[in-house]
């Protein structure tokens, strides 16, 4: 229990931890009289002879209980335990909040079938302090839950939070306070769609309330099968509070007895009466005048990130027209439910993109490429399961007397391949870059498990969940094809739909099962608006053999390079005054070249821009999946929905849309937002730079 509360899984701490206990039991046992507490129990506890020798029963217990467990963690104190593979898995405090979450799910499945429900609250406390000491115990008990999770399991799991008096009382006690927090529900007027309850929250008076304009319309997570707002209450009553927006929470139908599409069907259904009704129907817009149209951001984390994905499908598809979101926001959003293991060539080559922002030339390219390949050849590894490279488990074992780490590509014996060379791979790039654009993916594609299976060990999200959630929310009547069907994995979404995105902002944990598809799918996104505003050159004749580097204002012609500023004003180039004829640009060469060039420009304006190409990716180091449900446990979870909150607030004022209140804009820089791209997010990911939102 020591290394838990210490945030970090070390049998050096476990091995400290029985010498301690030893410790404690001999000076207890060598006291003439029982430490407090037990003295009542010396009173009627008759005498026994042990060895000859009168001893006091509670010592003898004491004894035998220490004994028991030094034999028990007798591997620890040989230093013969086994490998910690989540040592380096998560920061100190994420860990520590995966213990205590642990617990309650052991503590409350055990209860679960107790009756009546005022003993199964008290019950599944008093089973979770007994499951926080016995640690294993816990983690043993759910990995058998898990294994035939039922959606009972998973209610019972993911609704504590609500269903409680003392968890309850523990979430209002780090909710915001707020004038306006009310429960509406919403008749749709679509036929088939029951009516839908809401959670709308203000954080001003009444008379602000029916004015606001600004509206985050939020769809949370839950697997698809349970967690209503009541479950996010306290960071949605922080985003009410930071944005003085009304924040709209949708208690959608979960599976199985609503299944797929029926969630999508309804919320889109919500969306659609929210627009036309200007926010009537969720009580806004009751005064004369009021006609101004309503600013929306959507917001949907895990399975809401992915029916938010699905409402702004229908919203593009939608023969209605309706007004787009200013924006969205996704938190560690499901967006692929085809669970598999291995990547595709396309998706491993978007991942090892990176080093295409680093000149091909540099010192950091070299060890840009050898780092990023590395971490995803898995056979540089002691075990092809590990995740990193610095401490693959074996490292804390105290009996490990190997010198250096015996790899698996050192045990190959036949048909092996030398390691792997980053000059020779960014040799591969610059052949590629000579004959396509600079951006090109990589030639060397190594096989790469998917961060699903990377992450196998998660102890929030594991694969057996995953499967269970899926198959329930598909239900019973649907054979869907998962690499078509994008109303279910947003991921696959055709670009005709992707290119028309509002503004997209990004957050997810840097060790969550579902950080690829977050990465995939911000790259899909991006390329998707990028060959929908960049003019093709195809059209004009032969490509020249420039390759331009994202890191200089310069680009290069054979053997000369010219600047940017060269060929202001106009006309001819004036630095081919100064070559000999044989070496000047043709006139055919020249308007390439100005064509090229103003393509450049037009990008970087593009980029500068505050559009709708805008797109953030940020990564959360150290963390894992649901931390937003951890608000009360974990430090940072406040500082991200801090940081959420100002995302929100970016995108409601953002472009046309006039703000409220002109003095509540956000400072440039603020929380260090930059607009970052997939590739980026990878080797950031590579070189464990993940933002720690300090």
């Amino acid at each position: 229990m020591l290394d838990h509360i210490l945030g970090k899984p070390s049998a050096s701490v476990r091995r400290a931890q029985v010498l301690l206990t030893v410790a404690v039991t001999v000076l207890l046992v060598r006291r003439k009289r029982a430490p407090w507490g037990l003295q009542w129990i010396t009173r009627w506890m008759a005498r026994r002879l042990v060895h000859g020798r009168r001893v006091a029963l509670w010592k003898a217990a004491l004894g035998w209980s220490t004994a028991l467990y030094v034999v028990r963690h007798m591997d620890d104190l040989l230093g013969l335990n086994a490998p910690e593979p989540l040592r380096e898995y998560y920061s100190r405090s994420f860990y520590r909040a995966t213990w205590i979450f642990t617990a309650l799910d052991a503590g409350f499945w055990t209860a679960m079938s107790v009756r009546p429900k005022l003993l199964r609250d008290i019950l599944s406390l008093v089973f979770t302090l007994y499951y926080l000491v016995y640690t294993d115990r816990g983690i043993e008990k759910v990995r058998k839950v898990r294994a035939l999770v039922t959606i009972d399991h998973l209610r019972v799991s993911w609704n504590k939070g609500v269903d409680n008096p003392a968890l309850r009382f523990v979430r209002w006690m780090h909710s915001r306070p707020l004038t306006v927090h009310r429960r509406v529900t919403v008749a749709l007027d679509t036929p088939g769609l029951a009516p839908v309850e809401c959670h709308v929250m203000y954080a001003g008076d009444e008379a602000g309330f029916a004015r606001c304009r600004r509206v985050v319309l939020n769809f949370p997570g839950g697997g698809f099968v349970s967690m209503g707002p009541a479950c996010h209450s306290d960071y949605l009553s922080a985003w009410a509070e930071r944005t003085q927006a009304v924040v709209v929470s949708v208690d959608y139908a979960k599976a199985p007895e609503y299944p797929y599409p029926y969630a999508i069907d309804q919320c889109y259904a919500l969306y659609r009466r929210l627009v036309l009704s200007g926010g009537k129907c969720v009580g806004l817009g009751d005064y004369a005048g009021a006609k101004q149209p309503l600013r929306i951001v959507m917001a949907g984390d895990s399975a809401g990130g992915n029916i938010t994905a699905s409402v702004m499908f229908r919203i593009l598809e939608a023969p209605d027209r309706l007004p787009h979101p200013q924006g969205i926001v996704f938190i560690y959003g499901n967006f692929n439910v085809d669970i598999r293991a291995w990547m595709t060539a396309d998706e491993t080559r978007t991942l090892l993109g990176a080093p295409a922002s680093v000149p091909l030339d540099s010192k950091a390219s070299h060890e840009s490429l050898a780092s990023l390949v590395g971490m995803r050849d898995h056979m540089h590894h002691e075990s092809p399961l590990a995740v990193t490279n610095a401490d693959d488990g074996y490292h804390n074992i105290a009996a490990n007397v190997r010198a250096r780490p015996v790899y698996l590509d050192d045990r190959v014996r036949v048909a092996r391949r030398r390691p792997l060379d980053s000059r020779k791979i960014q040799a591969q790039i610059q052949d590629q870059t000579t004959a396509t654009p600079a951006n090109s993916a990589v030639g060397y594609v190594p096989l790469a498990m998917t961060s699903t299976f990377t992450y196998f060990n998660d102890r929030i999200l594991s694969p057996e969940m995953m499967r269970a959630m899926i198959i329930m929310y598909i239900g019973p009547n649907t054979r869907p094809d998962f690499r078509s069907d994008y109303y279910l994995s947003p991921l696959v979404a055709p670009d005709r739909l992707l290119e028309q995105f509002p503004p997209v902002y990004f957050m997810c944990g840097e060790k969550d099962p579902m950080v690829d598809e977050t990465v995939l799918f911000a790259a899909r996104i991006r390329n998707a608006k990028q060959k929908r505003n960049v003019p093709d050159d195809n059209s004009h004749g032969a490509q020249t053999n420039a390759t331009i580097t994202s890191s200089s204002a310069q680009f290069y012609i054979g053997s000369t390079d010219v600047s940017e500023d060269e060929d202001a004003g106009g006309g001819q180039n004036q630095s081919q005054q100064y070559l000999p004829r044989s070496l000047r640009m043709s006139g055919l060469q020249q308007q390439q070249q100005r064509r090229k060039k103003q393509q450049q420009q037009q990008q970087q304006q593009y980029n500068r821009a505050p559009h709708s190409s805008a797109i953030r990716v940020k990564l959360v180091a150290g963390m894992s999946h649901g931390f937003m449900q951890m608000y009360a446990l974990l430090p940072e979870s406040k500082r991200v929905a801090n940081l959420l909150g100002d995302w929100l607030d970016e995108l409601l004022l953002h472009g046309h849309c006039v703000a409220e209140n002109p003095s509540n804009t956000l400072p440039a820089g603020h929380y260090g937002l930059e607009e970052v791209s997939a590739a980026d997010m990878v080797h950031r990911r590579g070189h464990g730079l993940a933002d720690p939102l300090s």
